[in-house]
């Protein structure tokens, strides 16, 4: 499983803050991010998956599974 966490295109609240926009530019409502909360949603997404799939799995087993890949 790769959970990538670089460049990732994401929602974003507009701002006006001069220091994050550039003038006469409009806010953007999406923002390229990076960093380990970019990359957590994939790998819960690959969790609620396994989770859905055996429902009886423990935290571990799912880890394991997802480790193993």
């Amino acid at each position: 499983i790769a959970a990538p966490g670089v460049s990732i295109l994401a929602a974003f609240i507009p701002t006006n803050d001069s220091s994050l926009v550039s003038a006469g530019e409009t806010p953007s409502m999406f923002n390229l991010l990076s960093g380990t909360s970019m990359a957590c949603p994939h790998v819960t997404g690959v969790a609620a998956s396994i989770k859905s799939q055996n429902p009886t799995w423990s935290p571990s087993a799912i880890r394991s599974a997802i480790m193993t890949t």
